[in-house]
């Protein structure tokens, strides 16, 4: 890897990120805690939903805006890597927006 290739494992490895707790969140508390860590990158505005889907309604969940679904912090580990290493960002914003997430979580 490049010097200004960075990723979420140069912070924290992918095993880490999946002992990490999974996070309960709708889709306006993902995407609002996700968008700034985007900073204009299209890719990444655009997948924060494709994120959100890839893991399952939790159990008392109704479909519709107040929608909660279980991310899983391997996956937002490998956008976020992916996101930041686009924009050679430091890998702390990783970090960062998992724990904004953390706080919204239930």
């Amino acid at each position: 890897m490049s010097q200004k290739q960075m990723s979420v494992e140069d912070s924290a490895s992918i095993a880490e990120w999946r002992s990490m707790p999974p996070l309960q969140v709708t889709l306006a508390e993902l995407t609002a805690i996700l968008m700034p860590v985007t900073a204009g990158y299209v890719w990444g505005e655009k997948t924060i939903k494709d994120l959100w889907t890839l893991g399952a309604p939790t159990p008392d969940s109704v479909a519709g805006p107040s929608e909660r679904r279980i991310v899983f912090p391997g996956q937002l580990a490998k956008w976020l890597g992916d996101v930041l290493t686009k924009q050679g960002r430091p890998p702390d914003a990783a970090g960062k927006a998992y724990i904004g997430l953390q706080r919204l979580s239930r």
